[in-house]
């Protein structure tokens, strides 16, 4: 194993393997401790799908590395040794630092995120995704992120908000509903509500149902899902 200067934000040294390749080079492999080291803390699925799959993707492409099962490795002459290792470094850094792709700054991982974590509180089977609502003029145009049945015999619209565009985009559509007197629920989940802009955000809230600030508020979410949900 090599004593590398690049560290996990833990203080920790990446471990960096070195074993002999068939052909006489030099293969680099973390052995699968980087993605070890991400599952302490976060879902490692997560790099996986979606937003976070792809830049993961990329990395590997870009950096020239390989990846198997989770682990990743790349192989160099014996006189590149050095090199190569910066380079690896520097790829497991940028692999690691995927953790740091917050929900309320990626628009794109804020909806896997919350599409995870809506599907651990309740059944896919029972959950319409982009639901086209019917008996409402232009219905095609005004697609309902997730749509359950609700408890009372009414449906629940549930919308995912990460910015002031989808908060107005989502209030044009709650306001379209009640014009034409469409019978729902709605739950709406912000990625960070502080975010929203005063004015936009008074005018969702009037036509919303019931909210949640961020994803942060995980057993809020789950609480008023479970009591709206049939």
């Amino acid at each position: 194993m090599l004593e590398s200067p690049f560290t996990f934000p833990d203080g920790d040294h990446f471990p960096i393997y070195l074993s002999e390749t068939p052909g006489g080079g030099v293969k680099l492999s973390d052995r699968g401790h980087t993605l070890m080291h991400v599952s302490y803390e976060h879902d490692v699925d997560s790099f996986y799908e979606g937003a976070r799959a792809s830049l993961r993707e990329q990395i590997v492409r870009e950096s020239g590395i390989d990846e198997e099962e989770g682990i990743f490795s790349m192989e160099a002459p014996p006189d590149h040794v050095a090199a190569a290792l910066f380079r690896f470094g520097q790829a497991l850094t940028k692999i690691h630092d995927l953790t740091f792709l917050s929900r309320d700054r990626v628009a794109s991982t804020f909806y896997d995120d919350l599409r995870g974590l809506l599907f651990t509180m309740l059944d896919e089977d029972n959950v319409d995704t982009d639901y086209i609502p019917p008996d409402v003029p232009n219905a095609t145009a005004y697609p309902v992120d997730y749509r359950f049945a609700g408890r009372d015999g009414r449906p629940v619209f549930l919308y995912g908000v990460p910015s002031r565009d989808k908060a107005r985009l989502t209030t044009i559509m709650l306001s379209h509903f009640l014009l034409h007197g469409l019978t729902f629920e709605s739950v709406i989940v912000f990625a960070d509500q502080q975010e929203i802009p005063r004015l936009d955000l008074a005018r969702l809230t009037n036509v919303a149902g019931t909210a949640v600030a961020s994803l942060d508020a995980e057993q809020d979410l789950r609480r008023k899902i479970e009591r709206l949900a049939a």
